[in-house]
């Protein structure tokens, strides 16, 4: 297509009254494509560092927790568990809030909701490598263990 040729159809595109008549021009299909073409390169940007701000954990620093604080938050926007370390033995607690709607097990998550779920976090449903990944989520320790 030549430059005149686009200038022609710039202008034919000026006086057009509807979409579909505008659509039946090249420049505009080309126009309508690049405009789509930009939007979804804005989603494909964006999207994915909204994802990653929403799925990151809290960062607070780590304290003891009674037993009876963590029973406290039991709900999808507030959900902490007990998991005993395995290297160290001690009762972690972990606020998962922020991973619930990415958990593969649905709400399985929410079995032990608030208490220990060591049993049912050591099952063979998780792979060995969820022991790293939840480290992120620990927000303390149990002291009345």
């Amino acid at each position: 297509m030549q430059p005149a040729d686009l200038w022609q159809q710039w202008e034919q595109l000026k006086h057009v009254e509807s979409l579909p008549d505008a659509l039946l021009l090249p420049i505009a299909r080309m126009i309508a494509a690049g405009v789509l073409s930009a939007l979804l390169l804005l989603l494909l940007i964006v999207r994915p560092q909204t994802q990653a701000a929403t799925n990151t954990p809290k960062q607070r620093e780590q304290r003891g927790y009674t037993r009876e604080e963590v029973a406290q938050h039991t709900a999808e926007d507030d959900l902490w568990l007990i998991i005993r370390h395995k290297t160290t033995g001690k009762l972690q607690v972990y606020d998962v809030t922020a991973y619930v709607e990415h958990h593969p097990g649905g709400d399985a998550i929410f079995s032990n909701a608030g208490a220990d779920c060591t049993a049912g976090f050591r099952g063979p449903q998780h792979p060995p490598t969820v022991e790293d990944l939840v480290e992120e989520y620990c927000i303390g320790w149990v002291e009345d263990a």
